[in-house]
């Protein structure tokens, strides 16, 4: 990873603190959490050792710091890309930026195993990963039950229990597209969400049937 610039003595502590959050997620996603250091961060984020520690009192509050900005990213994403879509609509968008269709979206995937690996030692990082497993899955619920509500989804489909299995497809689809760069390519991963709104609309099986695996991965 190159050395990045530091914001300008103008800039406000707030751009400074984000830049040094936004190395961080880039080194995990790069390296992993066992490489990480606060003298690594510095270097990388073009300051000293330091002025990170200026704004984050331990390596630990940094780094998850830099989990909680990775997730807050998504959601945040999520928001301006659903914008005023409901139901199904909402749902697909939703899906389409939770899925690893750039390297950003697969850097914070990176970034996310490297935490996941963390929570059985860690109980902060436990509560934040449920909370944005929490926060992801309500969003999910709320564009089905829009879209049930408006017959986008048949009533014999059961909401809560299909919103949970639906994020849990995009969780271990995005882990699978981290080792997999086939899969992480644009029709793959076009083929899944496809499959997934196709097995909702129809409350059927049958719909994952799309394309043919054999020749179109």
């Amino acid at each position: 990873m190159k050395r990045a610039r530091f914001p300008r003595v103008a800039d406000t502590a707030h751009e400074r603190r984000i830049h040094i959050i936004e190395v961080t997620a880039a080194l995990i996603a790069q390296e992993g959490l066992a490489g990480i250091s606060v003298r690594v961060v510095a270097e990388h984020a073009g300051c000293s050792r330091g002025l990170v520690e200026h704004y984050f009192r331990s390596k630990a509050e940094l780094l998850e710091t830099a989990n909680r900005w990775v997730n807050e990213t998504y959601l945040e994403r999520v928001a301006s890309a659903v914008g005023t879509l409901s139901g199904l609509a909402a749902l697909e968008a939703r899906l389409r930026h939770l899925l690893p269709y750039t390297g950003q979206v697969l850097d914070e995937w990176r970034v996310r195993l490297e935490f996941w690996r963390q929570t059985g030692t860690n109980s902060a990082l436990a509560e934040d990963n449920n909370e944005s497993f929490y926060a992801a899955y309500t969003q999910i619920l709320a564009d089905m039950r829009h879209a049930q509500a408006h017959g986008e989804i048949p009533e014999s489909v059961p909401v809560i229990e299909a919103s949970e299995l639906v994020l849990l497809l995009v969780i271990g689809i995005a882990t699978a597209c981290v080792g997999n760069e086939l899969l992480r390519q644009p029709r793959p991963l076009d083929r899944r969400v496809e499959m997934i709104l196709g097995m909702l609309k129809t409350g059927a099986l049958g719909a994952l049937r799309v394309g043919d695996p054999e020749i179109e991965y």
